[in-house]
């Protein structure tokens, strides 16, 4: 089986990083439907995720320097606004927009999914948004498979120090690559909070390796 890893751009939260609000169609339309918000609830909704994320350390996987925010380490993920998830949503008043077809949040899969954000495709990309708050960004993979599928993997053990629990979780999505797709250029980018954006620019395909890894580059 021919593949190729995808490297994947650690970036900032996805509401305060330039490269989301550029690429990521209906950006602005979300942000400010979140930040109708109540300050106070949002903080308590995402209390555990926000420490989750912290007690990775900020540190990226390929072992380059620790991201430095605050001396709280929680002070960042404190201040900022995370991306809203889907089992939230019952409690934010703004759901209905959130909702709102155009929107094309939270439309792909059962309602018991919360993991596919969006799936978008027209005549120039294919991109594909995640929930992978829940994964450390060195517990995901994305490949171009055979040249004709992206795969998108999680997995993720944690191991109590005592050894009475162990917590396993893992995911593998997969979508067809775009006929006419360039197989070379599939970009894969990870925001702080959790949202990973792949996407796939449509044009000539050409040869590949078996398997292609994506690095994972910290962009700061």
């Amino acid at each position: 089986m021919a593949m190729m890893n995808v490297p994947t751009t650690m970036r900032d939260f996805f509401f305060e990083d330039p490269h989301f609000q550029t690429n990521w169609g209906q950006f602005d339309r979300v942000k400010d439907a979140m930040f109708k918000e109540s300050r106070d609830l949002w903080k308590e909704m995402d209390k555990d995720f926000r420490q989750a994320r912290c007690m990775q350390g900020l540190m990226p996987p390929s072992g380059g320097q620790l991201v430095n925010t605050a001396e709280n380490p929680l002070e960042k993920y404190e201040k900022g606004w995370m991306f809203p998830r889907r089992w939230m949503l019952p409690a934010i008043k703004s759901s209905d927009l959130l909702l709102a077809p155009e929107m094309e949040l939270f439309r792909h899969g059962p309602p018991s999914d919360h993991d596919v954000i969006r799936v978008v495709e027209n005549d120039s990309q294919l991109e594909v948004s995640l929930d992978t708050s829940h994964y450390k960004p060195e517990e995901l993979k994305v490949t171009v498979r055979d040249n004709n599928a992206i795969v998108i993997e999680g997995a993720h053990e944690d191991k109590s120090e005592d050894g009475t629990r162990f917590v396993s979780r893992r995911f593998t999505r997969s979508y067809a690559l775009p006929e006419g797709t360039k197989a070379n250029v599939v970009s894969s980018d990870l925001s702080r909070d959790g949202v990973l954006v792949v996407k796939v620019t449509k044009g000539h395909v050409e040869p590949v390796p078996a398997v292609k890894n994506v690095e994972i580059k910290n962009v700061k």
